[in-house]
């Protein structure tokens, strides 16, 4: 069936029916899931795909994956496109093959339909731990990829419906807890087949010509959308720059630099301004600097759009090999979504640099992370602790910021405390917003997030980062509005005395009764204080925010 048989009611219809496929994944993921890091805090995306490796179809999940994972397809297919066949899931979780970092591991599926690939389907989850010398995986003083655990390019993990048991038997050697990994790996697997049955029931009700017609469809609509809000806007030139603290490796702050050109209906992002590769793990994969691009596109052209690989036609990226923004192998990556974050928001502000009215105040994109390794109470197995605190989104023309959340490229949830303590070797003592910490103005910033982690088992390898702890890289305010506040942690000996960190990126072996600390950054103000409504500041003293 041709596109244009193809009614605008009939597309709607199907465009929906492919959405529900990965919200139904998504569903099952969450509820076949051991680890609470996907379970509790969804930190995992599931899409649907072409048999190209175009992604067609997404949910509402993470940013910073749904925009890389079809480069994962892609290499997949570069791979393994003359051995493919109906059962095959494979494994990816190799930052220089599409992936992000490794605890992010992608499970993906070809579909076939009459002995041809018709599509894929795909997930990419966040694993509580993947190897490595750290609890978590993770660690900003990592210098190399060998160093951040067990690095798949796609292989199969399962072959024609069966599993391979020598992969699942090396990766379950490899982890900490064997039984959860092993356990959110098939749930991932799951979610792709019943992506797959879905599919299946969508092409029986609509046919598999205007299934096909359908994905070709949605790529064209995400593309004239796109190009039209492009067109919709002046043309003109902006840059903006902003820091990460340090290189990871207690070296002088990287800078990000991204300048925008737009042309009629096109966009080019340009980030040859930005610091080299660096030899801390803070280092960004081109998939993630791509995703970066991707949520750009989104907030521009349409937020209320669904997005897919069709809405990139229109740009361009230059992005040099060997920069912090596409860094060459073996360079460090584990924390690449601090740089994710500060690239984020970096583009905003360029864009803000062009069209004023679409300027917003900086958010928190510190994006502490506690990753603490241990015994949990309730399996008894060797576990690792993972938590990622949001803080205060910036305000803007429209209103005020968000309050305590994981803005931009993530969008996950705080552990909730019941988990925390029955799951892992810690008690979460307080849990709280920060009072005055987001920036002044007509538009007042989102507040940042307090957060007191009590260690319960002796000498607790304990892995901590955050970013915009230093004061000259906060959130700025906007149009007049104020700055927020820096994001940090403080460690506490169990006798109550704060202990002197080299910096705000570190593994520490910590005794029971060692007690850290987060507070998080809030989104800077957008607008003159002074013209902010006195009904406002009336609420703003009576919910005790300032």
């Amino acid at each position: 069936m041709r596109a244009r048989a193809l009614d605008p009611v009939r597309f709607e219809i199907l465009h929906s029916a492919l959405l529900s496929v990965t919200d139904e994944m998504g569903a099952v993921l969450k509820r076949s899931s051991y680890s609470p890091i996907i379970r509790e805090m969804d930190d995992y995306s599931c899409a649907l795909f072409d048999a190209g490796g175009r992604l067609v179809a997404q949910g509402d999940f993470i940013p910073s994956q749904l925009g890389a994972i079809s480069l994962v397809v892609r290499a997949t297919l570069a791979r393994h496109r003359s051995t493919l066949a109906p059962g095959d899931v494979f494994i990816a979780n190799s930052p220089y093959v599409g992936g992000a970092h490794t605890p992010d591991v992608n499970i993906l599926h070809p579909v076939f339909r009459d002995g041809a690939l018709f599509a894929w389907t795909g997930t990419v989850a966040h694993h509580a731990d993947f190897g490595g010398p750290n609890p978590g995986t993770e660690g900003a003083d990592l210098n190399e990829l060998y160093a951040e655990g067990l690095i798949l390019p796609p292989v199969r993990l399962y072959r024609r419906g069966e599993p391979d048991a020598e992969l699942f038997d090396l990766i379950g050697a490899n982890v900490r807890d064997t039984v959860a990994t092993l356990a959110d790996l098939r749930a991932q697997t799951a979610a792709c087949w019943s992506g797959e049955r879905r599919l299946a029931e969508v092409v029986e009700d609509h046919g598999a010509a205007a299934v096909e017609t359908a994905f070709e469809r949605a790529l064209d609509h995400a593309e004239r959308r796109t190009r039209a809000a492009l067109a919709a806007l002046r043309d003109g030139e902006g840059e903006a720059e902003g820091f990460l603290d340090d290189d990871g490796a207690a070296g002088p702050p990287t800078r990000i630099h991204a300048r925008l050109t737009k042309r009629g209906d096109r966009l080019t992002v340009d980030f040859s301004g930005s610091a080299a590769q660096v030899p801390g793990a803070l280092n960004n994969p081109w998939a993630s600097t791509r995703a970066c691009v991707v949520f750009l596109v989104k907030v521009l052209a349409d937020p209320a759009l669904t997005s897919n690989d069709g809405a990139l036609r229109p740009i361009t990226i230059v992005c040099p090999e060997g920069s912090v923004l596409r860094p060459r192998p073996p360079a460090a990556v584990s924390v690449r979504h601090l740089t994710c974050q500060r690239t984020a928001d970096t583009l905003l502000r360029a864009a803000g640099a062009v069209w004023p009215e679409k300027a917003v105040a900086s958010g928190m994109v510190g994006f502490f992370g506690i990753n603490a390794g241990g015994t949990s109470p309730r399996s008894g197995r060797p576990t690792a602790a993972q938590d990622v605190v949001g803080g205060g989104t910036g305000g803007h023309r429209l209103g005020d910021g968000l309050d305590g959340v994981d803005t931009y490229m993530s969008n996950v949830g705080l552990l909730p405390v019941e988990v925390a303590e029955s799951e892992y070797p810690m008690r979460i003592l307080r849990s709280e917003l920060i009072a005055g910490s987001g920036g002044d103005g007509r538009g007042r910033g989102g507040l940042g997030i307090r957060r007191d982690y009590l260690l319960l088992e002796e000498w607790q390898t304990v892995t901590l980062y955050c970013e915009q702890s230093d004061p000259r890289f906060v959130p700025r305010g906007a149009a007049g509005g104020g700055d927020g506040t820096p994001t940090r942690f403080r460690v506490f000996a169990p006798d109550g005395t704060e202990m002197r960190l080299r910096s705000q990126k570190v593994t520490l072996r910590l005794p029971r009764g060692s007690l850290v600390r987060v507070e998080s950054g809030g989104g800077a103000g957008w607008g003159d204080p002074a013209e902010r409504p006195a009904p406002l500041r009336t609420a703003d003293e009576a919910d005790g925010r300032v």
